[in-house]
């Protein structure tokens, strides 16, 4: 019996539809999570997805194109998590670690970050245009402060939210937490309080400058204090003395000794 099928539109092998594709994805973000990227391969990922080594070429072209797949199917997956989890406040991070591929994510989000490879720089930067649009735009109800720089600020936001996880093994040790989960767990509402309420509860009412730097100098002078400690040259640019002739230090003095022992007479 001929088949039906027009010439045009020829038959699809089930192992070639969009649903294999995502089993392969998953597979090879398990395998990368699991083994690192340089020591998973080809065919262990297709071994996990039930396929054969081919049939992941055929879909992703090469190791390193399925690598970039993984990247960009990790960060959708992580964000649409974080929009879907947004009004649980504290509680989306337990929510999120509560879904096993969610924790297999973010064990691929920490090797790719630490991946010293144009994966690893690819990645951050697109977490800081995130973190930059969410500045400009709001997050799911939420709006930012924006600085004039928000590029700096965005990146600086990004740093906050990915170091709990970048730096866990010294976090567990530090705080006992079992896993990344537990860590990210505990450490959310000390970093959501940080995002409401900042960090300082108090602060004088004018920082003073540090010693030796231009404002400093300047903050003395405002204040009716000497600008020149004794015993110094003054600064260049400063008048002279008025009296051409000091008066002589005393034998087996310093100047600087001599001013002192006259301003205490006086």
């Amino acid at each position: 019996m001929r088949s039906t099928t027009p010439r045009d539109e020829p038959s699809r092998s089930p192992n070639s539809s969009p649903e294999t594709a995502e089993r392969i994805l998953d597979a090879a973000v398990g395998e990368f999570a699991a083994h690192g990227f340089a020591k998973a391969t080809v065919r262990g990922i297709a071994a996990a997805a039930g396929v054969s080594p081919g049939l992941v070429i055929h879909h992703f072209g090469s190791k390193e194109g399925l690598r970039t797949a993984c990247d960009d199917h990790v960060f959708d997956l992580i964000t649409e998590k974080k929009v879907e989890n947004a009004g649980y406040a504290v509680m989306a991070v337990q929510m999120m670690f509560d879904d096993p591929a969610m924790s297999t994510a973010v064990d691929y989000l920490l090797k790719s970050l630490l991946d010293p490879s144009e994966h690893g720089q690819r990645y951050f930067d697109h977490y800081v245009d995130l973190v930059e649009s969410y500045i400009v735009e709001g997050f799911a109800g939420y709006e930012f402060r924006q600085s004039e720089d928000t590029r700096g600020q965005a990146a600086m936001l990004a740093v906050m939210a990915l170091a709990p996880a970048m730096l866990s093994r010294r976090l567990e040790a530090n705080l006992g937490t079992a896993d990344v989960a537990s860590t990210m767990t505990r450490l959310a509402p000390h970093l959501l309080d940080l995002y409401w309420n900042g960090v300082l509860a108090s602060a004088p009412e004018q920082s003073p400058a540090p010693p030796g730097t231009a404002q400093a100098g300047t903050d003395a002078a405002h204040d009716g204090a000497p600008e020149t400690p004794p015993g110094t040259a003054p600064p260049t640019g400063t008048a002279p003395p008025t009296d051409d002739t000091p008066p002589e230090a005393p034998p087996h003095t310093s100047t600087t000794s001599s001013r002192t022992q006259g301003d205490d007479a006086s």
